[in-house]
């Protein structure tokens, strides 16, 4: 939900966050395994695709650092199995230069519109304090968490250098992010993913980037014992603390597509990636529950009635996904909990309205499977609401059969209007 207008998620390459996590840091709140595919290589280039290098100088050692990424350009390609077919541009920066882009890539993608709806509702949900901003939280985690990305809008393909070197884990990105410059040269999807909110949203994203993630994995099993003893060195030496900061879900939302996506294909396996970005799975549930993507099991279809909320501006309307609403919930109740109130999804509706960053309104329509899966969601919520939002708010959970309703309202007098347009 966080990034549902934004294009920002597309560009992350949080590899020291997931490094983290498949080496166990992450490993209580998700269900992915850390096993990885390996895959011949396929693909020999005639001669290496060019590149450009920016933000290092023309020095000699900024020469041999190109030479390496030309040279991983044609490895990633080996990789995926699949050749360029246009150069790419990639942009070498140190630290102050990489936090400088993102900045940019902050203001121009960023709304402040989007920012002041986040805030409101994660403040209504009382997952972030009152005095935090939202703008400034993703910013700890992209300058913090991230080692580079690949921007579909201008081709260029960005690397974080560390300490000016391209050691292993500064390589490990160039594979990755090149595997994306692939997916959008070849697939329609990256582009697709802009229009898209919510769960598909979710979907495409794990889509694109479980696969990057696994072809990183074999590059990086492919080096030597003592490349990868640096590579996790390098990974060590990243300093992760400012992200105490951030709330779980702003990380799990962040970080989980790509685990998720890399689970998946190693439920799938390595010869039917190529199909998901034309048939992509149809909800986050798929892909996080080998049945129901075997089974095809599509979701169903939620309504919500149109509100007349005045001074209120509709921010976002969707479906949630079973991910998300795990997510939300997790900040709230315990991980058991949270798990089991968002399994059993069978379709949501969600729908978030806004006044400003100060007043937000949180709706959900959803479906269950069972009668037992909705009992289970509304007792998550129920929790949530004890454990989380504030006293003051407007807040309902009703379930009947197998649907639930819920709704969180930083305005009370709202409540019997909201209460009547989605119960009565």
């Amino acid at each position: 939900m966080l990034m549902a207008r934004s294009r920002i998620a597309g560009l992350l390459a949080a590899l020291a966050l997931i490094a983290a996590a498949c080496g166990g840091a992450a490993a209580e709140t998700t269900s992915t395994t850390t096993t990885t595919l390996g895959r011949p290589a396929t693909t020999t280039p005639t001669s290496p695709p060019s590149s450009t290098p920016g933000g290092t100088g023309g020095n000699a050692q900024s020469d041999a650092v190109q030479q390496q990424v030309d040279e991983l350009i044609v490895e990633a390609q080996q990789i995926r199995g699949l050749e360029l077919l246009e150069p790419i541009d990639v942009v070498l920066l140190n630290d102050e230069e990489y936090g400088a882009r993102f900045e940019e890539i902050l203001e121009e993608d960023l709304a402040q519109d989007d920012v002041d709806a986040i805030n409101a509702l994660l403040r209504t949900l009382g997952i972030i304090d009152p005095d935090d901003d939202y703008r400034q939280l993703i910013e700890i985690f992209l300058t913090t968490g991230t080692g580079g990305f690949y921007d579909s809008d201008t081709g260029e393909l960005v690397v974080r250098l560390v300490a000016d070197e391209l050691g292993p884990q500064a390589r490990s990105v160039v594979i990755h992010e090149v595997v994306h410059a692939l997916q959008d040269q070849h697939f329609q999807l990256l582009d697709d993913r802009q229009e898209l909110e919510g769960d598909p949203a979710y979907v495409s994203l794990a889509i694109t980037e479980g696969d990057a993630l696994l072809r990183e994995a074999t590059y990086v099993q492919s080096l030597s014992l003592r490349e990868q003893a640096q590579y996790v060195a390098d990974l060590a030496d990243i300093d992760l603390s400012p992200l105490d900061a951030l709330p779980g879900y702003i990380i799990n939302s962040l970080q989980s597509p790509y685990l998720d996506g890399f689970a998946f294909y190693n439920r799938i396996g390595i010869d039917n990636i190529d199909a998901q970005f034309t048939d992509p799975p149809e909800s986050s549930e798929q892909l996080l529950e080998p049945g129901k993507y075997e089974r095809d099991e599509q979701p169903r279809t939620v309504t919500l009635p149109d509100l007349d909320l005045p001074g209120y501006e509709l921010w976002f309307d969707a479906p949630a996904g079973q991910r998300d609403i795990e997510y939300i919930l997790l900040d709230g109740v315990s991980p058991d909990l949270a798990s089991d109130a968002a399994r059993g999804w069978g379709g949501d509706r969600n729908r978030v309205y806004n006044k400003g960053d100060e007043e937000a309104i949180y709706l959900l329509s959803y479906l269950g499977d069972t009668k037992r899966d909705a009992e289970e969601l509304a007792a998550g919520f129920e929790a949530f609401i004890d454990n989380l939002v504030p006293a003051d708010s407007f807040t309902l959970v009703e379930h009947a059969d197998d649907e639930v309703i819920v709704i969180i309202a930083s305005d009370p007098e709202l409540g019997p209007q909201l209460t009547a347009a989605l119960t009565g």
